[in-house]
C-alpha cells in the first residue's frame, strides 16, 4: 500500500517516526509532506522541502493508493490544478483525516459533511477537538532516548544540588499565556525557595528540549489539556503540573485505563516545596505513558485503515 500523508505541520517529527515503524512491519510504503515547517525546531521531516520543481511530489499524488490528512481537507491542498481533491473524492483510493487544532465552525462542518459523505475514518490526538474524531494520543517513540528516564543515580552527576522547574515552549512564551501564567507563578515560589531554579526553553530544537527535560524536577504545562509535552515528561517519569478539564480527565483515563497522575495547577507551589534534590525518576507515571501511548493502537489503527477491505473507498 503506497501511503502519502499530508500534514500542515508534524508536531515533533510524529508521522515521521510512525512512517518509518509502517514500512519496517511492511503494513505502508508511506511518505510524509510536511507544508509548514520550521527548521529551528529541529522536528525531522521526510519531505519539507521541494528541490526538483515538485516532480517527485507530483508523482507521489498520482500513485499514492491512500492518503492521510493531518489539519488538512483534500480541497486545501491546490497543488497540480487540484489533483488531491479530484483522487480523493472520485478515484478508488482510500482517505482518512486527522484534526489535531480546534477547528473553527465552517471547518468543522465540512469535516464532518465529508467524512458523512465518503465514509472517511477521523481521528485525533487530541480529545474533544471534534465530536466524531476518534481519540488516539500522538505517536511518540517512548522506548527511545531521550523519551525513557534518566538512568537511576546519575542526576546528581549531571546537575548541580538545585531543584528543577521547567517549561518550555515552540512559541515565545507571551503567545501561551496559560503557560506564562504557571512560569510566573513558579517563579514568584522560587524566590521563597533558594535551591529552586526555573528554566524555560522557547523555540529550540526538540532534541535539546527533550534532554533537558529530563534532568528536571518538575514540569510545567500550560496548553490545553495534558498535550505531547505532558505525556513526553510523563513518559520521562517526571512529575508534571497540569490543569485537566473534567473531560479531558475522562477521556485519559480511559485511554491509559488509569487516572493520568498529574499534579492539579492549584497545587504548584505545594508541589514546588515538597521537591527533593535526590529525586529520581517515577516509573509508575512512565508506566501510565506507554500505556496512554501504546504505539500498537497506531499499528492497529494502521492496519484497519490501509489493508484489507475494511475502510470504504471513495464512490
Amino acid at each position: 500500500m503506497r501511503l502519502l500523508v499530508l500534514a500542515r505541520h508534524d508536531v515533533a517529527g510524529s508521522w515521521f517516526h510512525l512512517s518509518t515503524l509502517l514500512r519496517q512491519r511492511g503494513i505502508a510504503d508511506a511518505r510524509v509532506v510536511t507544508f509548514t515547517h520550521d527548521p529551528a525546531l529541529g522536528w525531522p521531516a521526510d519531505i519539507a522541502d521541494v528541490f526538483d520543481g515538485g516532480q517527485e511530489l507530483e508523482y507521489l499524488i498520482r500513485t499514492a493508493e491512500a492518503f492521510h490528512f493531518v489539519d488538512l481537507l483534500p480541497g486545501d491542498v491546490a497543488l497540480f490544478d487540484g489533483l488531491v481533491a479530484r483522487r480523493c473524492t472520485t478515484e478508488p483510493v482510500r482517505v482518512t483525516l486527522q484534526v489535531d487544532e480546534r477547528p473553527q465552525v465552517a471547518w468543522a462542518q465540512e469535516l464532518g459533511r465529508l467524512c458523512e459523505q465518503y465514509n472517511w475514518p477521523l481521528v485525533s490526538t487530541r480529545p474533544r477537538v471534534h465530536p466524531s474524531a476518534e481519540f488516539i494520543a500522538p505517536f511518540v517513540p517512548l522506548w527511545r532516548a531521550p523519551w525513557i528516564p534518566a538512568c537511576i543515580g546519575t542526576r546528581q552527576r549531571t546537575r548541580t544540588g538545585e531543584r528543577i522547574v521547567f517549561a518550555s515552549s515552540a512559541t515565545r512564551l507571551r503567545d501561551q499565556p496559560r503557560l506564562e501564567t504557571l512560569v510566573e507563578r513558579a517563579e514568584a515560589a522560587s524566590r521563597k525557595l533558594t535551591d529552586v531554579r526555573v528554566e524555560v526553553l522557547t523555540a529550540r530544537p526538540h532534541s535539546a528540549v527533550l534532554q533537558r527535560r529530563r534532568r528536571s524536577h518538575l514540569v510545567l504545562v500550560g496548553a490545553d489539556g495534558l498535550g505531547r509535552t505532558g505525556l513526553e515528561s510523563l513518559a520521562q517519569g517526571i512529575a508534571t503540573v497540569a490543569e485537566l478539564s473534567a473531560a479531558d480527565h475522562e477521556a485519559w483515563t480511559r485511554l491509559a485505563g488509569a487516572p493520568p497522575p498529574v499534579i492539579p495547577a492549584h497545587a504548584l507551589e505545594a508541589a514546588m516545596s515538597e521537591l527533593a534534590v535526590e529525586l529520581e525518576p517515577d516509573l509508575a507515571r512512565r508506566r501510565w505513558a506507554l500505556a496512554a501511548a501504546d504505539p500498537q493502537r497506531w499499528i492497529d489503527r494502521c492496519s484497519s485503515w490501509w489493508t484489507g477491505d475494511s475502510t470504504q473507498r471513495a464512490a
